[in-house]
């Protein structure tokens, strides 16, 4: 309360002083008559009214107060004269007020940001300046210096209106540019160009009014005659210049700026509104173009493609929400097929805690949710072990399916007591049967004898994997690889051996791992994977996976991977020692 009441008492202050400090210049060097003079002060109670309420009005009836008693003027006629100066610094904040309840707008001070706030300004003016001349007339008839309607009472009203015109303007506009500068509001296109007309207007009436005083002030005897014929020429120039700028204003106004700004709050409520209220700001966005498009100019053009931009943006949404919808369902059944497909290879390590002969650690990353490699092992009958891995074409959903068919044909047929040759010769024409997508699949396939040591093998166009004897490095083992599986039907397979003792490892694993690529496309390749495998050769097997698998992230340097990477590892831990029938041990 005292802070506002503090401010106000600043504004009649500040508003005093500018009245009185720009009354006294004029009216000693402008003087027409005993109670007359050219008074461009006339232009501050209105201005200041409208831009600080009762408190300029009051300022500017306190500074007149003041500079009529100075100027020596009979103290009654400037007390008599108090209410009229603070009825017409009044009026037009009462009478913006009013207008401003009506129209229901917002804006917090009087803006000439459109032509009707222009054409209303001029109203209020013109009204304000009769009401003032009629005061002023009254007070001086009733002091006997002028009759009611004579040449002062008019000279008051040019100063009131041409002033109020040409000072007030400028001034209100310069105001409202400073405001809207301190609170960050954007000064719309339209108000732009008002603001342009109005000054080139005012400035065009004021130079109007300077040479038609150097002109006649030379000549004149009558100053009172002078001054009402160059108001008059102001009021010709003002009235013109007011005329044009209306005119080339309200066009503008109705057929380009007012559109260009629907269009640019059009666009921008659009992008701001809430995602639940996107249908509804949609709908609303297009009706009002829809309504602009019917301008027959650029702007009209220019509404009618934003309708068009805006429909194509909602088709857009929905199409792009019911994809990231159908998205999202087939991400989490892809979630679920990589944990079933995750659960169809081995991956409880140690695989067969109870089993002293050897050891064995199985790895997969796909390189999509889930893929075509595979690896397998599982025993036949007590004295046999079967490893598999394999690597079905192209990768994702289709190789996944595949996968599963082949890796189920293999395990029973093995299980059925088929040797590796006669597993991949049978599962090979089954797989032919209906491969309608042209698939195929390269694997290997051995079984290890735990009787004897024997290793029996079989290579369908896969990578040869590397073995290490014990105490030694890694090196290829010893395969020639025979035609891919679901390639042909009919096809044989060569089917070869080795022995495996104690110590001995084997590595299999998928061409994921030998062609993967780092930024520069190049691979990884078979030698710098024997480099590598010899570089970790003496850790324990999930440790030597981890090392692979480092190694390639680091070749890789963050280049998506391309392929799925599989790891297969069998360690012989010794030798199986089995007593025959007849009682005596023997080792295998």
């Amino acid at each position: 309360m005292v802070v506002n009441m503090i401010k106000k008492s600043g504004l009649v202050l500040l508003s005093a002083v500018l009245f009185f400090a720009v009354t006294m210049p004029f009216r000693e060097l402008f003087n027409v008559a005993q109670t007359v003079e050219m008074r461009p002060v006339s232009a501050l109670p209105p201005v200041f009214g409208l831009m600080f309420g009762f408190p300029g009005a009051l300022g500017c009836a306190v500074g007149n107060f003041f500079a009529d008693i100075i100027a020596g003027y009979d103290p009654v006629l400037a007390i008599v004269a108090f209410p009229a100066q603070l009825i017409y610094g009044f009026v037009p904040f009462a009478a913006w007020c009013f207008i401003k309840r009506r129209s229901k707008d917002d804006s917090p001070y009087f803006r000439l940001n459109s032509v009707k706030n222009v054409v209303r300004y001029i109203v209020i003016i013109t009204a304000n300046s009769v009401l003032m001349t009629v005061m002023i007339g009254l007070i001086l008839k009733g002091f006997g210096y002028n009759l009611f309607f004579s040449a002062p009472t008019l000279m008051v009203f040019c100063n009131c209106f041409i002033f109020s015109m040409v000072l007030g303007i400028p001034i209100l506009v310069f105001a409202a540019f400073f405001k809207l500068k301190a609170g960050q509001t954007r000064i719309s296109l339209n108000e732009r160009l008002v603001l342009i007309f109005l000054i080139v207007g005012m400035i065009s009436a004021a130079m109007t009014g300077v040479f038609a005083y150097l002109e006649l002030s030379p000549i004149a005897s009558d100053p009172l005659a002078m001054w009402l014929r160059i108001y008059l020429y102001v009021t010709i120039a003002l009235s013109v210049m007011i005329f044009m700028t209306m005119f080339i204003l309200h066009y503008a106004e109705k057929n380009i700026t007012m559109p260009i700004e629907a269009i640019a709050n059009i666009a921008e409520h659009y992008i701001d509104g809430k995602e639940n209220e996107h249908q509804a700001n949609s709908k609303s966005s297009v009706g009002q173009c829809e309504r602009l498009s019917k301008i027959r100019n650029e702007t009209g053009t220019l509404a009618a493609a934003f309708r068009a931009m805006i429909l194509d943006i909602d088709d857009y949404i929905e199409n792009l929400t019911k994809v990231t919808a159908e998205k999202e369902r087939i991400g989490a059944e892809l979630s679920v097929a990589t944990q079933i497909q995750a659960s169809m290879l081995p991956c409880i390590f140690p695989a067969f805690p109870d089993r002293s002969e050897f050891d064995i650690y199985g790895y997969m990353l796909p390189a999509k949710e889930v893929g075509g490699d595979f690896y397998d092992f599982f025993l036949i009958g007590e004295h046999q072990l079967a490893v598999v891995i394999a690597d079905v074409s192209g990768k994702g959903v289709p190789a996944a399916l595949f996968m599963v068919i082949t890796k189920t044909l293999l395990k029973n047929n093995a299980q059925n007591g088929k040797s590796p040759k006669e597993v991949f010769e049978t599962v090979n024409d089954l797989l032919c049967e209906n491969n309608e997508a042209n698939m195929f699949v390269t694997a290997f396939m051995g079984i290890w004898d735990m009787k004897n040591g024997i290793f029996t093998y079989v290579n369908a166009g896969h990578n040869p994997p590397m073995i290490k004897r014990a105490g030694g490095d890694y090196k290829w083992l010893p395969t020639k690889p025979g035609f891919v599986l679901a390639g042909m039907e009919g096809m044989a397979y060569k089917q070869e051996e080795i022995t495996l003792n104690e110590g001995d490892m084997l590595c299999l694993y998928t061409d994921g791992v030998t062609e993967a690529v780092n930024q520069q496309n190049e691979l990884f390749t078979d030698p710098h994977l024997l480099k590598v495998a010899n570089r970790h050769k003496d850790v324990n097997m999930n440790e030597f996976i981890a090392h692979i698998k480092a190694e390639i992230d680091i070749f890789a340097d963050g280049a998506e991977q391309a392929d799925d990477i599989t790891l297969l590892i069998l360690k012989i831990e010794e030798q199986l020692t089995i007593i025959n029938p007849k009682g005596i041990v023997e080792h295998g």
